[in-house]
């Protein structure tokens, strides 16, 4: 490998040195040391992944059919001197390729040279740049809508979210449909079951009625890559009267549910698939039925965070009630 490493590293130099007019391919091999074979096949293919960095400026000379190149500034040259040393050395410039998640900006220097937020980054322009670019993945979702009123919230329904860490939204329960499952429906029962703590999914009391299958395309925070979706959202309906919340999961209004901007506690919501279903269904998701008859209680972390102010005043008070006692208990 060090004949190639060399070689590729050379062409980079070549380049990034070269001032004036655009050079010849061929003047460049021999400036380097290339053979000519080298500037007929191989010198072209790197020339056509570094133009996808922006860095070169590559045309063909419209007199003799040549081709011809030239870094476009001093600074893409610098990325290409960067390169070659990259190149020479055998190190590589990503890394972390196994982790998986992306953050948000501002990143840090690790952030932003970790493989998958690299890549997040890049399909992010590519999606931007052409909304209807080829997706690198398909995967097929299960998700399952669970609404019902929660005491506290004046009677409204609220829909059940859980928090996803590595996505850093809230989605509705559900997930992946894995080759181990016989269809979406199963997969929605396993997510559920394994999603909220204490609870199984018992045939004749529980039902997930089919809403309908909606495709989305949209980058995964996971993986980094823009992502054909095919989602099938179902509703759960159940004879037990609340749901076991794991931690990480709470009770969202229709009106901030269905909000394309809204966000809990600074979260973002992940509702394609469900700003469609509401589309979709004569009534809107309004319209479904409650998926159980109790009424849920709200988790004591969301009470804290809608309402701070008062609790601490409780805690205050209740401090100041233990403070009075104290004279009274000697």
């Amino acid at each position: 490998m060090d004949a190639p490493r060399t070689a590729v590293a050379a062409l980079l130099d070549g380049v990034a040195e070269h001032s004036g007019p655009p050079v010849p391919v061929s003047e460049l091999c021999r400036r380097t040391g290339l053979a000519e074979a080298a500037a007929e096949t191989a010198v072209p293919m790197v020339f056509a992944l570094l133009s996808a960095f922006g860095a070169l400026d590559w045309r063909q000379d419209p007199a003799t059919g040549e081709a011809l190149v030239i870094a476009v500034s001093p600074q893409a040259g610098y990325l290409l001197r960067s390169l070659s040393a990259y190149v020479r050395t055998e190190q590589a410039f990503l890394d972390n390729w196994e982790r998986p998640g992306t953050a948000d900006p501002p990143l840090t220097d690790r952030q932003a040279l970790s493989g998958p937020q690299f890549l997040h980054l890049l399909e992010k322009r590519r999606l931007r740049t052409n909304p209807d670019a080829p997706p690198l993945r398909r995967v097929d979702v299960a998700q399952v809508v669970v609404k019902n009123r929660v005491r506290g919230r004046g009677g409204r329904a609220q829909y059940l979210m859980l928090y996803d860490g590595r996505a850093r939204q809230y989605q509705l329960p559900g997930g992946y449909v894995r080759a181990s499952d016989r269809d979406a429906r199963t997969a929605a029962v396993r997510e559920l079951e394994e999603e909220l703590p204490g609870y199984s999914y018992v045939s004749g009391r529980d039902t997930l009625t089919e809403l309908g299958v909606f495709p989305v395309v949209q980058i995964s925070r996971t993986h980094g890559a823009v992502t054909a979706y095919r989602v099938a959202l179902y509703q759960l309906r159940s004879g037990t009267e609340r749901l076991p919340l794991a931690p990480g999961a709470l009770w969202v209004p229709e009106e901030t549910l269905l909000d394309p901007a809204g966000t809990v506690g600074g979260a973002t919501l992940n509702i394609t698939a469900l700003l469609r279903l509401d589309r979709a269904l004569p009534g809107g998701i309004g319209g479904l039925p409650q998926s159980m008859s109790g009424v849920q209680h709200r988790p004591l972390r969301e009470v804290v965070r809608d309402r701070p102010w008062e609790v601490v005043g409780l805690l205050v008070g209740v401090v100041g009630l233990l403070v009075s006692l104290v004279p009274l208990l000697w």
